[in-house]
């Protein structure tokens, strides 16, 4: 008899030679299953019990010794609808508690999610998905932008980013570094597309907000980008910008 057939709808290998032992000797006390089974009698009442649970063995008083019989082997058909149903009944649980659990799951990412990006490759996949979700009205805030070591490049490539933020609706707000407000006037996108302050000291580093995402940037020679995703580090950003704001010059 292949047995695995048995093990596949849930009984163990000791659920298995119990019950197979009970079909073979027929109604019997705890001494001949053992034997037959090949169990330990130790175990012999535990393993018993779970297969009285499944509904595949039951008992009798036979001159007050208990004896267990086995269930017909069409009983094993019934032991795997009742298993269905409680499958279906616990697959419908689960549904109830999966926005919950995928709710957890997302704040558990938030709070670690920070990815570090190099190069102007890299700085170009960071921005790309800034605008990747954004939507007219959104409001993109940065501080401290200056021309960084390539100021040429670096024009070029916020030029180009500013442009498709406006072409997607995005609003974008600058508080640029005082030293950076002659240079910042060569820009494509300086007088149409920015809402601009200065600050004659904002940030060593650029800071991009947009969203729930930050985007911390050092325009070196090959520039470095760390993108944070993170509700409450953006709020916060968010907040500093204000304040900066306040206090910028025009």
């Amino acid at each position: 008899m292949d047995i695995k057939i048995l093990e596949e709808i849930g009984l163990t290998k000791s659920e298995i030679k119990v019950y197979i032992a009970l079909i073979e000797l027929g109604p019997s006390s705890k001494g001949p299953i053992v034997k037959k089974a090949k169990i330990t009698s130790s175990k012999i009442y535990e393993v018993l019990d779970k297969l009285t649970e499944k509904g595949l063995v039951s008992s009798v008083l036979k001159n007050n010794v208990k004896h267990f019989i086995a269930s017909s082997p069409t009983r094993i058909k019934d032991y795997m609808k009742e298993k269905k149903s409680r499958l279906e009944n616990q697959e419908k649980n689960l549904e109830k508690i999966l926005p919950e659990l995928t709710a957890k799951q997302k704040l558990y990412s938030e709070e670690l999610k920070a990815q570090v990006f190099q190069g102007w490759r890299g700085l170009e996949t960071v921005f790309e998905d800034l605008l990747k979700d954004a939507k007219r009205g959104d409001i993109d805030l940065i501080i401290g932008a200056s021309g960084g070591f390539n100021p040429q490049r670096t024009r070029k490539f916020f030029d180009k980013y500013t442009i498709k933020a406006k072409e997607k609706g995005v609003i974008v707000k600058v508080i640029f570094q005082e030293s950076a407000r002659e240079y910042f006037r060569k820009s494509k996108a300086y007088k149409r597309y920015i809402i601009k302050k200065y600050l004659e000291q904002t940030t060593p580093a650029e800071i991009n907000i947009a969203k729930d995402k930050v985007v911390i940037i050092v325009l070196s020679q090959e520039p470095l980008a760390i993108l944070i995703k993170n509700d409450e580090i953006a709020r916060s950003f968010k907040e500093y910008f204000n304040i900066m704001w306040k206090i910028a010059k025009k």
